[in-house]
């Protein structure tokens, strides 16, 4: 058995502010200009004195041996505060940040130092790049970075704990009228909110506790370092959530406060390395479509059933929006650059195909995790090769529906490693052309003669089925690596027949067998 792997996995509660008081989003604003001068303040610093990058530390192993290293997120931190904080040690400095943000919470500044320096970092190496680049390809010259729009709260600037949000608010400590102060923010909650807030109070105060006790124990027993037994039990107990620092949004809609929530997942190795240690893992095979997304259970080699989750309505509702798009715009003319026309729609689309995304997702996550399987197979798209011949809306309908099997699988990835699920990837070559049962090169038909060829038929074995169905079988065979891809004489003699509109005939004994 492979050994098993701890990895994290996030969600975030978004929990909405409303604001009966006019002052509070005039307090939020003040408080985003504040955090704004603090990071420009500090990138100023660090863009003056590029070369605290390039400085070096000596430090030693655990082994005992010696070795330099860049200096770390901590060291420029306090290097930072030693040119711009005024302490008892160093009572002048360069540049003096109380002049520019007074009263300025420490874990605040101390965040807009890391996200400046960080920032900088990044756009000093982006124009070593640009400056060894050729003049004439290159194009502008990187500007200095800006602050993130968004504020994200660290310890110190909020309360939310459990009592406090049973009652609908919470505390946020925010600048206003020249100083910072506490003040009651009233709070929507989403469902289940309140009970991801009580797992992480009472993790957090295991966390705590323990960390209590270790500092106690190495006191007495005069060292410095936490063995790697210690380190373990003061990180969270696999599959706990615990909230994160929150950050503070405002949309048009309104202001939001977005909180991450984290645990660790446990996964009983790799993908690959379970398939050649685990020959009875339990394994699903999905194919996805423009109308469907067919799945398939197997324990071992046996399949314990088929699944279809069918999203044809929506599809067909995204062409009619394209269609009343292609409508409006032929109506009003050549579109103005610059402009978006059709808001409306496009955000209905949108909203469509994100809900939609979602939606899919999460029903192949339920039926994985009711069937107990461990791995589920996707086919691997890319890229998206537009048909000819199609009017704009069809043609635009068909790409966005391409993109949403890539959102389905991106959701189905997130949600399926919260249950401890690996997704793989396979190549789809032939999968929904091959027999599922003899494995030799079929032929699609559709069964009025015409249209799109949604069966297939084997001339070998006589097994005729859903085309999508033998797909999700035929992945089985991918990820056992026993796949067999039909030869350069098969794929002649078939040719013919796959290049004719509407695939066979829907009377199965005419179908002609592959050579």
């Amino acid at each position: 058995m492979p050994d098993p792997i701890k990895v994290r996995v996030t969600r975030t509660a978004r929990l909405r502010i409303w604001a009966p008081d006019p002052a509070l989003p005039q307090a939020v604003e003040g408080t985003q200009a504040e955090w704004f001068k603090a990071v420009r303040f500090y990138t100023d610093l660090f863009i003056e004195h590029p070369a605290v990058y390039e400085e070096k530390k000596r430090v030693t192993t655990q082994e005992g041996r010696e070795h330099e290293v860049s200096w770390s997120a901590k060291d420029l931190l306090s290097w930072a505060e030693r040119m711009s904080v005024k302490t008892e040690d160093h009572p002048e400095v360069p540049r003096n940040f109380a002049a520019v943000c007074p009263q300025m919470p420490v874990t605040l500044r101390r965040a807009a130092i890391n996200a400046a320096s960080g920032a900088v970092r990044s756009h000093l190496t982006n124009r070593a790049l640009w400056a060894k680049a050729d003049p004439e390809k290159r194009g502008k010259e990187p500007k200095p970075p800006d602050p993130h729009p968004n504020l994200t709260l660290y310890g110190g600037m909020y309360d939310l704990g459990e009592a406090r949000l049973r009652q609908g608010s919470c505390r946020l400590k925010l600048f206003s009228n020249g100083r910072w102060r506490w003040r009651d923010v009233p709070l929507l909650l989403p469902p289940n909110a309140l009970e991801l807030f009580a797992q992480s109070e009472v993790e957090q105060a295991r966390i705590a506790s323990e960390r209590a006790e270790q500092n106690a124990r190495m006191a007495d027993e005069r060292r410095k370092r936490r063995t790697n037994e210690e380190k373990e039990r003061l990180r969270a107990t696999p599959g706990v959530w615990i909230a994160q620092s929150p950050t503070l949004i405002a949309k048009p809609e309104g202001l939001f406060l977005h909180v991450p929530f984290e645990k660790r997942v446990e996964i009983q190795g790799k993908a690959e390395e379970r398939r050649l240690a685990e020959p009875d893992l339990k394994v699903g095979t999905i194919d996805l479509n423009v109308d469907s997304a067919v799945g398939a259970a197997w324990e071992g080699s046996r399949c314990k059933g088929v699944e279809t989750v069918w999203h044809a309505e929506e599809n067909a509702k995204r062409e009619r929006a394209l269609r009343k798009v292609a409508r409006k715009q032929k109506a009003s003319g050549t579109p103005v650059k610059g402009e978006r026309s059709n808001r409306t729609l496009w955000a209905y689309i949108l909203n469509l195909d994100d809900s939609l995304a979602w939606h899919v997702a999460a029903q192949i996550v339920a039926w994985a995790v009711a069937l107990g399987l461990q791995v589920l197979v996707f086919e691997y798209l890319r890229p998206y090769r537009p048909e000819r011949g199609l009017s704009w809306s069809r043609r635009t309908n068909r790409k966005r529906s391409y993109w949403l099997r890539g959102k389905i699988l991106r959701h189905t990835r997130d949600l399926a490693l919260y249950h401890g699920i690996l997704v793989v990837e396979r190549n789809p070559a032939w999968t929904s052309q091959v027999c599922p049962k003899c494995h030799r090169l079929a032929e699609r038909f559709s069964p009025s003669g015409t249209g799109y060829p949604s069966r297939l038929h084997c001339g070998h074995c006589g097994w005729s089925g859903d085309a999508n169905v033998a797909a999700a079988l035929n992945l089985k065979l991918k990820w056992d690596r026993t796949f067999r891809y039909p030869t350069a004489a098969e794929r002649k003699a078939a040719e013919p027949r796959r290049a004719r509109k509407g695939g066979a005939t829907a009377n199965p004994e005419t179908v002609p067998t592959a050579a």
